[in-house]
């Protein structure tokens, strides 16, 4: 092989791999999003973003607030299965 080529396919390769590099990270964040998402990690980031966009601006909740609250409403409410 000429040098020239070994050169032009070392870059090839090495393009190759950042890029492969750059798609798990984007599919590792996605992943990590999906699962905080799922298991309601991100709770308190979605009742900020929502809290801005309201147009009466009322007061924020503190993180602990927020946590104590929601698991206050979630188990105040009885719960009968039969």
């Amino acid at each position: 092989m000429w040098p020239i080529q070994t050169k032009v396919h070392a870059r090839m390769e090495e393009r190759r791999a950042h890029a492969l590099a750059i798609w798990m990270k984007r599919l590792a964040t996605k992943l990590w999003l999906g699962i905080r998402e799922w298991c309601g990690d991100n709770a308190y980031e979605r009742y900020v973003q929502a809290q801005r966009t309201k147009p009466d601006k009322s007061c924020l909740l503190t993180p602990t607030e927020f946590y104590v609250e929601r698991a206050n409403r979630r188990y105040s409410r009885p719960n009968r299965c039969c």
